[in-house]
C-alpha cells in the first residue's frame, strides 16, 4: 500500500503539469458556448459528491464500515487523513480501478481521485460534460488528454495519455487545488491519499 502514495503523488503532479499547459481557456469557451446557456448554468451549478462523498463536505470519519476502506497514512498537503477505498464493485461503475481520498485538517473531503479502465473514457467523459461546466481541454490530437470542468463546490480534471490504458478524474474541493500547488511549491513533497467506501448502491453511483 505504501507504494501507492508516490504514485498518486506523481498523477497529482501530472495534473498540475497538464492544468499549466492546457489549452487556453479561450478555446474551451468557444466549445462550451456552443452548448445551450441554460446547460452551461445548471452545470455550473451543480454540486460534486462522486460516490456520495461531498466535495469539501462529507466527513472522512464517517465513512461506510472498515472492510471497505483502509486509512493509507496522512496526507501532507492537505492537512488529514490519506484513504483507499475497496470494495469498488458496490459501486456498480464500470472499468473503475481505483478510489483515493485526501482529508483536510477538518477531517472533510479534499480530494478524490478515481482511476478507470480507458474502455470507460468515453462514457465518463460524457457523463462529465452533460453534469459540468467544461472550462478547457486538448485538442483531439494532442499527445495527452486533459480536461477541466467547474463545479459550484470545486473542480474536476480528467487526464490520459494516448496510449494508456487508464485514465483518472481528480475532484477537487473548492481552494483544495490552490493549497495543494503552495504545498509542493514550497519545495515540499505532496502525499496522496486513498479513498473510503461508500454504501453499496443497486444503481451505479453518481460522478
Amino acid at each position: 500500500m505504501k507504494k501507492a502514495l508516490p504514485l498518486c503523488a506523481a498523477l497529482l503532479a501530472a495534473f498540475a503539469a497538464f492544468a499549466a499547459h492546457a489549452a487556453p481557456p479561450a478555446a474551451a469557451n468557444a466549445t462550451a458556448a456552443t452548448a445551450p446557456t441554460t446547460s452551461t448554468t445548471a452545470a455550473a451549478s451543480n454540486t460534486a459528491a462522486p460516490l456520495g462523498l461531498e466535495l469539501g463536505k462529507s466527513k472522512c470519519a464517517r465513512l461506510a464500515p472498515a472492510e471497505n476502506h483502509v486509512r493509507t497514512g496522512k496526507s501532507e498537503w492537505a492537512g488529514g487523513d490519506a484513504v483507499e477505498l475497496k470494495r469498488l464493485e458496490r459501486f456498480h461503475l464500470p472499468g473503475l480501478t481505483r478510489v483515493t481520498l485526501n482529508c483536510d485538517a477538518q477531517d472533510t473531503v479534499a480530494l478524490i481521485t478515481m482511476t478507470f479502465d480507458r474502455s470507460a473514457l468515453d462514457d465518463v467523459r460524457g457523463k462529465l460534460d452533460a453534469r459540468y461546466a467544461s472550462l478547457r481541454k486538448t485538442e483531439a490530437s494532442a499527445e495527452n488528454g486533459y480536461a477541466e470542468w467547474a463545479a459550484a463546490n470545486g473542480s474536476l480534471e480528467l487526464l490520459y495519455g494516448r496510449d494508456g490504458k487508464h485514465f483518472t478524474v481528480a475532484y477537487w474541493a473548492r481552494n483544495a487545488k490552490a493549497k495543494y500547488f503552495s504545498y509542493s511549491g514550497a519545495g515540499s513533497k505532496p502525499a496522496a491519499a486513498s479513498a473510503p467506501a461508500a454504501p453499496a448502491a443497486a444503481q451505479p453511483a453518481p460522478l
